[in-house]
């Protein structure tokens, strides 16, 4: 008679299922990768005007030439007012990372009225999900709890 015997050793198996369970119990790591993609989203939204988030209305023609004159050289958003800090550090709240789940945005109490309009100005919207962020971070949430590295993910979430 002829046997072949197999002997299986899955204590590295088991040992990458025990840290896989681990990050995927903790996904802080990804949560603050995903932060930094948004804020850079944020900076761009502004750069070019609002147009990652579907462009922004221009200013009212009496208000544009007020802005002229007070406020040379400014776009339709300012890029140095505190809307805009806020919105390209996303610090402070309402901005926070927690072990499952991350919230960002903004506590400028004007901000509502860019994002929502009011009967006297457009929408302008500052707060937005760029398109693809989310398959895109569940993408990178995969890669992080496989592999445990995300730095190895070099593509941007954008």
């Amino acid at each position: 008679m002829s046997t072949i015997v197999i002997k299986v050793d899955a204590k590295k198996a088991i040992l990458r299922m025990a840290m896989m369970k681990k990050r995927a119990n903790d996904m802080r790591p990804m949560l603050w990768r995903a932060k930094q993609w948004l804020r850079f989203a944020n900076e761009e939204n502004f750069r070019q005007g609002g147009l990652p988030s579907g462009g922004w209305s221009p200013l009212d023609p009496q208000y544009a030439a007020w802005k002229k004159m007070h406020e040379p050289g400014t776009s339709t958003m300012v890029r140095t007012g505190r809307l805009f800090r806020s919105l390209t550090t996303l610090a402070g709240p309402p901005n926070r990372i927690d072990v499952m789940d991350a919230t960002f945005g903004t506590s400028i109490e004007y901000a509502k009225f860019h994002q929502y309009g009011t009967t006297k100005m457009p929408k302008r919207k500052v707060v937005y999900e760029p398109v693809g962020f989310a398959k895109r971070a569940g993408e990178v949430a995969a890669v992080y709890v496989c592999h445990g590295n995300i730095a190895a993910v070099r593509e941007s979430m954008l």
